[in-house]
């Protein structure tokens, strides 16, 4: 599914001049919107693809003008996914050595004797100078193991019951080499340990790390290696850090796990204990580094800021474990996603949070507790299974920001938005609601057709203190189950856009308070607004007119109202919700279908691929949000891709959509950016329980 850049060009193009004109004819000239990028995507699995050139154009407009946070951001020229380097070579993976041909190191306490070549003692320093295996054995309680040798030297050092300390720097210093293998022998438990500060030449603040290494590093075996971080780092490596085995355990005043130019991990037990980060690649400067990769291996990580961060690209392709963060649980300042594995993640902050784009193809991630499950500027899931519990939004698109760099902020550590600033979070309109006009009105400050929500496969289970789905910009379904429950209060919703709502597929309940509510504005799957009332865990259930359970939910909050839509719901005919039934055979979030539910209240509905009016919304207490956004009428690919043929408007067909930066009437209405409320705005009624 590799998309080019010229492919993705045409595609925004497109996308513009269509929602420029179906917008025009939709709401009759009341907006003028930007355009909107499709959700391309690179192929996780085989680690290709690249950016889309979303953002290129320094562009992310509410109606009022002003350019939102992605401004003069070239967000593709910050990552160049098949540019990076996901393999493992042989060596990396092979621990194996030739015991009896190896240097031999024993540490005897105060210091050391050397047996073979290429290593010797200088006072409680041992120093390697030279390519070759080296096996280290016994206790170094104030001293270091330092290597020295040629930039062209590959060096293995076999830890095996090794235990070395240092409290006036590393235990183990890597100055230089080409690669260093550190290999855990089997059945070994060894210990690298230094002290709460540093000796450092003046105007110097590295070495950082108990193992610190200005080559690349690898750690393989089967041994274990436990790593106290005293002074500031764990691990550290100014290259690449690759792990392919081992059990460590690492407790880091700051990090626990760093590598500059990438962090890549095919297996080993990890337990990871830190003041900031658990695991980190920091180089933002090269666009084919700076990147996390998890091929395996097993977690445990408890930190004080975020789990897992990237500078460029967070990827996930195997593994399980957990992850408890400060902060955000999994970050990349640019793009992340994942295909494989299990991880179930608790934070702070957000669960999983890249810059730009999220794309979920398999594998599980629990997010059992958040500020927000999923933050990025475009959502998708294709595959997999995501499980979110949230205090404010479940699944948010939001627009991509990338703060400057404050000066004298030490390399990779991403700076902290100033208190009050208005790109920080608590600044931004929640929802776009905050004073904005009726239906029809303005959007929001922070709103951009750039946010996209889009669920195309897998299971999505949400339960939101905020909103449950909350997009910017679109959310799309065109398959999979989505199952959500927002707020029970009249200030949230269970779904909640900018733009508009499309359904063209899929099993779909999304339950909450009547005060905020909306629907789909349009789509080819037939839906509906169903007011059903119920409490907290009570189950809903939707059945075709014989009964037949289409879609089932148990609501983890009392909710009003429900959005629903299923495959087997046809146009014009009537469907049920069953409240507080019992359905047979329903998995733990009560998900069920082909079943059936006895008993429970039942409220019929006529099923519909248009709402009751153009902004398809109840209630709408403190104003209402657009509808029929630029997205509607065409199908789209599983990247968000308007298909050929389908999904352009009249205007985009003949060639006369408004070009960007063109004025339309709706430019020349309002003033300082606000809009009218649109006269034909209604406020469409929910099904009636019977």
């Amino acid at each position: 599914m590799l998309k080019t850049n010229e492919m993705m060009g045409a595609c925004v193009a497109r996308r513009r001049a269509w929602g420029r004109g179906a917008l025009a004819v939709a709401l009759a000239g009341s907006l003028a919107l930007a355009g909107c990028t499709g959700g391309t995507f690179e192929e996780a699995a085989e680690g290709a693809g690249e950016k889309t050139g979303q953002g290129q154009s320094g562009q992310a407009q509410g109606d009022n003008g002003a350019t939102g946070a992605t401004d003069a951001v070239d967000w593709a020229s910050l990552i160049d996914i098949p540019g990076m380097d996901f393999a493992y070579s042989d060596r990396d993976r092979d621990a194996s050595y030739d015991e009896a041909a190896a240097t031999k190191i024993a540490l005897t306490g105060q210091g050391a004797t050397v047996s073979g070549e290429g290593a010797a003692v200088e006072g409680s320093t041992v120093i390697i100078t030279a390519a070759g295996t080296y096996v280290v054995s016994g206790e170094l309680t104030a001293g270091s193991l330092t290597v020295n040798a040629g930039d062209a030297d590959k060096v293995q050092i076999v830890l095996s019951g090794a235990s070395i300390r240092n409290e006036a720097g590393p235990a183990l210093n890597i100055q230089q080499a080409d690669k260093v293998f550190v290999t855990l022998a089997a059945g070994s438990q060894n210990t690298l340990a230094d002290g709460a500060s540093y000796t450092l030449a003046e105007g110097e603040d590295e070495p950082n790390a108990a193992l610190y290494s200005k080559a690349d590093l690898t750690i393989n075996g089967t041994g274990a290696l436990t790593v106290e971080g005293n002074y500031r780092h764990g691990v550290n490596s100014k290259d690449d850090l690759v792990v392919t085995g081992g059990t460590l355990t690492v407790t880091a005043k700051e990090d626990g796990l760093r590598g500059k130019d990438c962090v890549k991990i095919a297996d080993g037990s990890f337990t990871v204990t830190a003041g900031r980060d658990g695991v980190k690649s920091s180089n933002d400067e090269d666009p084919t580094r700076g990147f996390v990769s998890i091929d395996g291996g097993t977690f445990a990580m408890d930190v004080q800021d975020d789990g897992v961060q990237a500078a460029t690209y967070l990827r996930i392709t195997g593994g399980e474990g957990t992850v408890k963060a400060a902060d955000h649980a999994l970050r990349s300042e640019v793009e992340a996603a994942m295909t494989g594995g299990a991880f179930t993640v608790e934070a702070g902050g957000k669960g999983m949070n890249p810059e730009t784009r999220f794309t979920l193809d398999g594998g599980t991630l629990n997010v059992t507790g958040s500020d927000e499950g999923i933050e990025a500027e475009e959502v998708i899931v294709n595959d997999g299974e995501l499980n979110i519990v949230a205090s404010d939004d479940g699944i948010n698109a939001a627009v991509a920001e990338r703060p400057e760099l404050p000066e004298g902020a030490e390399e990779g550590q991403m700076p902290q938005r100033p208190e009050g600033d208005p790109g920080t979070e608590g600044a931004m309109p929640q929802g776009g609601r905050g004073g904005m006009g009726g239906a029809g009105g303005p959007v929001a400050a922070n709103a951009s057709e750039d946010c996209l929500i889009q669920i195309n496969g897998g299971m999505v289970t949400v339960d939101a203190g905020g909103d449950g789905l909350d997009s910017n910009g679109y959310v799309e379904v065109n398959g999979g189950v989505v199952l959500a429950s927002g707020s029970a209060g009249g200030g949230d919703s269970a779904l909640d856009y900018e733009y508009g709502a499309k359904i063209t597929g899929g099993a779909v309940i999304l339950a909450g308070a009547t005060g905020m509510a909306e629907t789909f504005t349009e789509g080819t799957q037939p839906f509906a607004m169903v007011a059903a009332e119920g409490a907290a865990g009570t189950n809903l259930a939707v059945t075709d007119e014989a009964g037949t359970v289409l879609v089932s939910y148990t609501v983890p909050k009392a909710f009003q109202c429900a959005v629903v839509s299923a495959p087997g719901l046809t146009e014009g005919a009537t469907g049920k919700v069953i409240v507080g039934g019992t359905v047979t055979g329903a998995d733990s979030a009560g998900y069920a279908t082909g079943a059936a539910v006895e008993g429970g209240t039942t409220v019929d509905f006529t099923a519909s691929t248009t709402p009751s009016n153009e902004v398809g919304r109840m209630g709408g207490g403190d104003g209402g949000r657009r509808g029929g956004g630029p997205r509607g009428g065409g199908a789209r690919d599983a990247q968000g891709n308007a298909t050929e043929g389908e999904g352009a408007t009249a205007s985009e067909q003949n060639g006369t959509a408004p070009q960007q930066g063109q004025n339309t009437g709706a430019d020349q209405q309002g003033t300082s950016g606000q809009r009218q409320q649109s006269a034909s705005a209604q406020t469409p009624q929910p099904e009636v329980v019977a």
